[in-house]
């Protein structure tokens, strides 16, 4: 059974313009056996990499996390949150490099 969370954790009221661009640190709550699935995952990814192309927790569960937007969550976000679509590519270009 899910686990119900605080809801004043959740979100932060948009009374104000956000940077969403910047980077902000969560806390989650997991069972271990999710975490061990992900540390797999992430020693999967690394096998054979060289130590500058290294992926770490954060980034697996980052790039599983923005697999989950689609292109109508962009354009919907968009019209909720001007300036969306450029944090979307900019966070794009910025994987490239």
């Amino acid at each position: 059974m899910a686990r119900r969370c605080d809801r004043s954790a959740n979100i932060v009221d948009g009374g104000f313009r956000r940077d969403l661009a910047a980077r902000r640190r969560l806390q989650l709550d997991l069972p271990e056996f999710l975490v061990c699935a992900l540390e797999a995952r992430v020693a999967e990814a690394n096998y054979g990499a060289v130590s500058d192309e290294l992926c770490t927790l954060d980034d697996y569960i980052e790039s599983e996390l923005v697999n989950l937007i689609t292109l109508r969550d962009v354009a919907e976000l968009e019209g909720q949150l001007p300036g969306f679509a450029q944090a979307v590519q900019d966070w794009i270009n910025e994987m490239r490099v």
